[in-house]
């Protein structure tokens, strides 16, 4: 039996490393595709595999189409891109399959798009379907319940693409205790978490190590969020990371604020050699806060406890986003104040969406405040690179908010701006576990990658006279500051990274990075953001070069 597993192209490029191309096999995937690894750990031993990342490889029918099934792991960026692919399969006589966490979210959608549906976690009906899908009797739809994550086998990482990733993943849980009103993982995965054993995640870390890794997404909606758990996988993971021979693995994952609550469990992540973290701040508002049931992020002084975790030695991207009900034409500017006092190198910006199948969704409908052209716009809203909303915003315009926020990206991103928390980041990270005398050393990722970045690195020194000076004097201070030199280069990376992606997809804008507030009055339409979105996803970086000039 010859399955096809295929990760289609996300919908938005910043989602996927700068470098993806469209050209066969040279794209590189900022994170490996985790699903159709895990997909493909469950099937029998006599089905013979094949895994396509579009993000890597996009998928070519001379050399993919001889599978017997194909099948399609769905996220809510792949929305659009996966029912295309699916549909010229299926024009072409080949039977499809389609899940993953889109598909299991928003069913409905995909009805009669593919000749079966996989509705929830395949774990617990996957003997089920392989054995229909080798007997030729798949049924048009299959539900499944929550699955038993100590029950999964290891991922097959080693049919991935590997020396292709920046990041390889490990799952460690699924589910998340929090009721954040705009999130939608909690409507597919469950506000119970379920958590692998800690021989699970080892010995999947050690495949990663083995496969070449230097970098780790452990992938926790909330890693930190059950105490004694979190204690006893980081007391494992220190136990194996930069020991028995092996260097040091830089791992990431995502995390609450209330995690800065717990010194000690922030001193077992940076000996774990977990240094870098996610944490939806959202917002300083706190109406807006408490409006979207943010609750683990009130009552306490965001940017000192944001302190605390970079002071211990874990390096943080904020997650903010605007178009609550409660911000006026002002948050802007009191983001802008508020992301400037926080020791961060990169921010995530979005504003508020509606996904679909969530309760927040079906009172936006209710109140006649949801904004859709047809039912792929729909299904496929998600934090996009056009920056335009899916609903109408209570005390502005949707205009207003998408200059508001593309206004924010380009101030935060602004490079002196950057240089200043860079400055504020050196004065509280410490040395990470690769940095202290005695410890190994930090595993390199791999050369080719070490190449893209330089490659990043050199075409923003050739774009930008300010992004030139601030590299010097960056470069200077990481000198002057040897005991926790390679964290700072890091720190100085990620923005690169981070800036050049921003760039290239339009929305940081350097002339409204030098605005003191938003340009409120400038020629701008929300179709020709959405125009500049569209044309932004799913490209290289060599089709968007003149992009930016369409929003403007």
């Amino acid at each position: 039996m010859r399955l096809c597993l295929i990760s289609p192209r996300p919908v938005d490029s910043t989602y996927v490393s700068w470098w993806a191309s469209e050209e066969p096999g040279r794209g590189i995937a900022r994170v490996g595709a985790a699903g159709i690894v895990t997909v493909a750990a469950l099937a029998p031993d006599d089905f013979q595999i094949t895994i396509v990342d579009e993000c890597v490889d996009p998928f070519d029918l001379d050399r993919h189409g001889d599978a017997d099934v194909f099948a399609l792991s769905i996220n809510v960026a792949q929305a659009a891109s996966g029912v295309a692919l699916a549909k010229r399969l299926r024009g072409l006589g080949k039977t499809v399959v389609v899940g993953g966490p889109h598909v299991s979210l928003a069913p409905q959608f995909f009805e009669g798009r593919a000749d079966s549906i996989v509705i929830g976690e395949l774990e617990p009906i996957a003997e089920e379907v392989f054995a229909d899908m080798r007997a030729g009797t798949l049924k048009p739809t299959y539900t499944s319940t929550k699955a038993d994550m100590r029950q999964s086998p290891l991922p097959r990482w080693d049919l991935y693409p590997n020396d292709k990733s920046y990041f390889g993943v490990v799952q460690t849980s699924r589910g998340c205790p929090f009721e954040c009103h705009f999130c939608d993982v909690i409507q597919y995965l469950g506000r119970v978490q379920r958590h692998k054993d800690n021989a699970q995640v080892t010995a999947e870390l050690q495949q990663l190590y083995d496969l070449g890794y230097a970098n780790v997404a452990l992938a926790d909606d909330n890693f930190t969020v059950y105490r004694k758990r979190a204690r006893s996988l980081l007391e494992a993971i220190a136990s194996w990371n930069g020991k028995e021979g092996r260097d040091f693995v830089s791992l990431f994952t995502q995390v609450s604020i209330d995690v800065a609550r717990d010194p000690e469990l922030l001193r077992l992540c940076a000996d774990a050699g977990l240094v870098n973290a996610f944490i939806g701040i959202e917002t300083n508002n706190e109406a807006s806060l408490v409006e979207s049931k943010k609750r683990q992020n009130l009552r306490v002084d965001l940017t000192e406890e944001v302190k605390k975790v970079v002071s211990s030695g874990v390096a943080v991207e904020v997650g903010l986003v605007t178009g609550f009900d409660h911000d006026e034409r002002s948050i802007f500017e009191n983001l802008l104040a508020f992301g400037s006092t926080l020791p961060t190198s990169t921010f995530s910006v979005a504003t508020l969406m509606a996904p679909v199948a969530t309760p927040f969704y079906d009172s936006m409908k209710d109140a006649n405040r949801i904004v859709e052209e047809s039912e792929e716009e729909k299904q496929s809203q998600g934090p996009v690179v056009s920056l335009v909303t899916n609903i109408v915003p209570a005390q502005m315009s949707r205009r207003e908010l998408y200059i508001g926020a593309r206004w924010l990206v380009s101030r935060l991103f602004h490079p002196e701006n950057f240089l200043d928390r860079f400055y504020l980041i050196s004065e509280l990270l410490p040395p990470a576990p690769w940095e202290r005398p005695g410890n190994a050393k930090r595993r390199l990722p791999r050369p080719n990658l070490v190449r893209l970045y330089t490659q990043i690195f050199r075409e923003e020194m050739k774009r930008d006279p300010r992004f030139v000076s601030v590299v010097k004097q960056a470069m200077r201070h990481i000198r002057s500051r040897p005991d926790i030199e390679d964290s700072l280069s890091s720190v100085l990376g990620a923005y690169t990274y981070r800036l050049h992606t921003l760039r290239n997809i339009g929305t940081y804008d350097e002339a409204w990075a030098e605005m003191d507030s938003p340009p409120f009055g400038a020629d701008v339409t929300l179709e020709r953001a959405g125009a500049l979105g569209s044309q932004a996803r799913g490209q290289g970086v060599e089709d968007l070069a003149g992009l930016t000039a369409m929003a403007k």
